[in-house]
């Protein structure tokens, strides 16, 4: 009977730890683009960047950044909008292009979302893309 109990505690601890680690990475966006204007225009690339931020959401669930009723799920727009503008003022560039979003979270960033049973659920977003320039 001991056994059996071992090889269910160890089943029901790898399902628990499966379905934890599978929340890692709960979005991600590419190839976006801002303040880009196609009207015969000409750009040049000036740099890449990548900013990477700390979200919070509220009433969410597990570690993955799901959200009860979507009430904080426009959580990350900030912080995304505001990365991709101040790296184009940064770099005094006009737009930025292949924009790619990836939200997360990591193993801090779960237990503290499981400590306080999914009232804050944090994360982590990671905007990369390439800042360009108009020439004619």
């Amino acid at each position: 009977m001991a056994n059996k109990r071992f090889w269910l505690v160890i089943l029901a601890g790898t399902l628990v730890l499966g379905f934890s680690l599978t929340g890692c990475t709960t979005f991600q966006a590419s190839g976006l683009q801002l303040g880009l204007v196609i009207n015969g225009q000409k750009y040049q690339k000036v740099r890449d960047f990548s900013e990477k931020e700390w979200t919070n959401k509220f009433l969410g669930w597990g570690g993955n950044g799901g959200t009860l009723f979507n009430l904080s799920s426009d959580a990350t727009d900030p912080q995304v909008r505001e990365a991709v503008e101040k790296n184009i003022k940064k770099y005094d560039g006009d737009a930025a292009i292949d924009v790619k979003i990836k939200y997360g979270s990591n193993p801090i960033q779960w237990i503290l979302s499981y400590i306080t049973a999914g009232i804050w659920v944090p994360g982590t977003v990671t905007v990369t893309g390439t800042i360009v320039k108009a020439v004619n």
